[in-house]
């Protein structure tokens, strides 16, 4: 028995260890992200940080990236999970931002959701930078806008609640199931209302060109806007005429798109056609590539040396 007890003893030891500094409980720095290094040790460190306290039957307090304060809805079963148990969503994404993005740069996240990208933005680009956080869903742009607060961060952030499209001004209803927010989209215009259901959210929202959004300078723009990537690119030329410098980081599937043989040729017309792959590296991918495949594509749009 007593063997038994030293194991554990051993384990509990090596896992204090593996968050605890001289000084007691450390949190990860910034400087420990998009460096390529050993990514299992990172991911194993974030694991090991990770806490959770109830705030309210459907909210959950959380520590993101083994650092921020993060709160999620205990109800959505599809991200909030990863983040309560992992401490992080999409590393290769993680790591690629964190690399590529500098300090005093202004970023959007077009497509939120909680924050959890806006929030690593704002720690990166720091106070003299600015981060736009863009999220049509009213429970997760709350959440949202309280992550950025509560780390700190609102002074260089702002949240807008409104869904991108190809432009401004329309009302067009939203949809998104309660238990996997991150899939919600834009319906088509005309879509009567749906019943009211327990488990899915349908509201109104107003629509916003990228190119109306600010007329500020934009170097980084993420977006991620499950169905709606055409729309929203076709939003936004006269903002890539005034950033020719910007990198984009877009998910785009072409199975979701009306015409994405048109819109991938436009692309490739602006920027050479790179993805960024699992391992965090960039890629180079042929628009026929992105045409075969069901699963989604993580393009990279830049027209420098990343």
């Amino acid at each position: 028995m007593s063997g038994v007890r030293d194991m554990f003893g051993r384990i509990a030891g090596a896992a204090r260890q593996a968050v605890e500094g001289p000084g007691g409980f450390t949190l990860l720095e910034l400087s420990e992200f998009g460096t390529g290094g050993n990514r299992l040790a990172l991911e194993a460190a974030m694991r090991a940080r990770c806490q959770t306290v109830t705030i309210d039957p459907h909210t959950v307090l959380c520590r993101i990236l083994g650092r921020f304060k993060f709160l999620v809805d205990s109800r959505d079963i599809g991200l909030a999970p990863h983040l309560m148990l992992d401490g992080y969503w999409e590393f290769w994404a993680t790591e690629f931002i964190a690399r590529t993005l500098r300090p005093g740069q202004v970023a959007w996240d077009v497509g939120a959701n909680l924050g959890y990208y806006a929030v690593l933005m704002s720690a990166i680009v720091g106070p003299q930078g600015r981060v736009r956080a863009v999220e049509p869903n009213p429970r997760l742009a709350l959440l949202c806008g309280r992550n950025l607060s509560l780390n700190g961060f609102w002074d260089r952030s702002s949240v807008h609640r409104q869904a991108v499209a190809d432009r401004s001004g329309q009302t067009l209803r939203f949809r998104a199931d309660i238990t996997d927010p991150k899939n919600g989209r834009l319906l088509p215009p005309g879509t009567p209302p749906q019943l009211e259901q327990d488990d899915v959210l349908e509201v109104a929202v107003q629509t916003v060109s990228l190119d109306d959004l600010a007329e500020e300078r934009v170097d980084f723009i993420k977006i991620d806007v499950e169905g709606a990537e055409e729309q929203v690119w076709a939003g936004m030329q006269r903002l890539l005429d005034r950033n020719p410098g910007v990198c984009v980081l877009m998910e785009f599937n072409a199975l979701r798109c009306v015409d994405a043989p048109g819109t991938l040729a436009q692309i490739a017309r602006r920027f050479p056609m790179r993805e960024l792959g699992y391992d965090a590296q960039l890629h180079d991918v042929t628009p026929e590539t992105i045409m075969g495949r069901q699963e989604d594509t993580l393009l990279v749009l830049a027209n420098r040396a990343l």
